[in-house]
């Protein structure tokens, strides 16, 4: 029932990743939005390829618990289930799929009784166990679930940050505002940055971040990071139809290119701060 395999070019996990120090935590960042539609899910697969491309071991966890879709997106057939690890029949470990070298998948469960009716303690129970993984890892992303609560659960356990993806909309900037609040008063001191997602030009991208900005050094006293801008990109699309795209995240475009320089530039957010326990 595990697929602890890694695909050609890349060491088997129980070999590779147990190297990783204990000493400092990994960067394990929470990305997360306010509003759905907004391309989160899409930029955590196309960033965790891009830094298992430049040679970090990533480990992509879905964060939902029970509307999984990271391996949709990565064309993956899962094995282990989560309801298994919460049901004391597999071990953590033993639900990580290798999807390509250096990239390995936590995946979520998708409509399971069981799960649906957790309470949030036993929800943050589960995600404790599966968080115990994450020193195998040089970064862990982890794409938060739909609701405020699934994102302030997932960044009270060992996260390092939260990266707020957002669109220039005023609903979806509205939102965005309102989950920062909520997970500024429930994990201060947190690190908090921005990403803009399908912006039509960069100043556009830069103006939406500006807004959410000055609202949230005003009201909040909270500086936030500019992580940058990815512009709209029809390869993305095009790459959503057919999964498997998702893992070259050189072949996707101008999107990957600025998500590129995002890692280049934002060295601090990527490379393995202590994490919060």
């Amino acid at each position: 029932m595990t697929n602890l395999s890694a695909p050609t070019g890349a060491a088997p996990i129980a070999a590779e990743c147990t190297t990783a120090t204990t000493d400092v935590g990994p960067a394990a960042l929470v990305l997360a939005s306010g509003k759905g539609g907004v391309g989160k899910s899409v930029l955590t697969v196309v960033l965790g390829s891009l830094l298992a491309q430049l040679g970090r071991r990533v480990l992509l966890l879905d964060g939902s618990q029970n509307l999984g879709n990271l391996h949709v997106l990565l064309g993956c057939t899962t094995s282990g289930r989560l309801n298994e690890v919460h049901c004391g029949e597999l071990e953590p470990e033993q639900v990580i799929q290798s999807v390509a070298p250096n990239l390995w998948l936590l995946p979520s469960d998708s409509g399971t009784d069981s799960l649906y009716s957790l309470t949030p303690i036993d929800r943050a129970r589960l995600h404790l166990r599966l968080s115990s993984l994450y020193h195998r890892f040089d970064i862990v992303l982890i794409d938060s679930g739909p609701s405020i609560e699934d994102v302030v659960r997932l960044c009270t356990i060992r996260a390092s940050g939260l990266v707020v993806v957002t669109v220039a909309e005023p609903t979806a900037l509205a939102d965005a505002y309102a989950l920062i609040k909520i997970v500024n008063s429930r994990v201060p001191g947190l690190s908090i940055g921005v990403l803009t997602n399908q912006a039509h030009s960069i100043a556009e991208g830069r103006g939406a971040f500006d807004r959410l900005a000055t609202a949230s050094d005003r009201f909040l006293d909270l500086q936030l990071d500019y992580l940058g801008t990815v512009p709209s990109d029809p390869s993305i699309q095009t790459a959503v139809k057919h999964p498997s795209r998702l893992r070259q995240w050189e072949t996707v475009g101008p999107a990957a290119e600025a998500l590129r320089r995002v890692v280049t530039t934002k060295r601090g957010l990527f490379g393995g701060p202590t994490a919060r326990t």
